[in-house]
């Protein structure tokens, strides 16, 4: 399989585990910072990933990535504080992910290679 045909496999299986429309998704979307993937959505999309190929898929590094929990943080109220206050000079409401990012293309990437690499 190569490389296009792949990535575009990828993006079809996260537009359909995630119900988000296939045009919002390209190579340089992350699972967190862009897609808002976190907690029972990250299980869905490694479940939808491995059903294609392989349970391998499931020793990803999934947490350095994105939120496996589900719920909010015990300190929301004081983020949300925070963002109020910081918004005029900040221009948008959203504070930063602690999360690395995992874009699709590399997923394809790594999904290519048949074994995880860092991106």
């Amino acid at each position: 399989m190569d490389k296009g045909e792949t990535l575009s496999q990828v993006l079809d299986i996260v537009a359909a585990s995630t119900g988000m429309p296939r045009d919002r998704l390209h190579p340089g979307s992350a699972i967190d910072q862009d897609l808002r993937i976190a907690g029972e959505d990250v299980t869905d999309l490694a479940e939808a990933l491995s059903a294609q190929y392989g349970e391998w898929v499931w020793s990803w590094p999934w947490q350095r990535f994105a939120r496996l929990d589900e719920g909010l943080s015990p300190l929301w109220p004081l983020m949300l504080v925070c963002q109020l206050v910081t918004w005029p000079v900040r221009r948008r409401f959203s504070y930063p992910s602690p999360y690395e990012r995992l874009e699709l293309g590399h997923i394809a990437n790594v999904i290519g290679k048949g074994e995880w690499v860092d991106p």
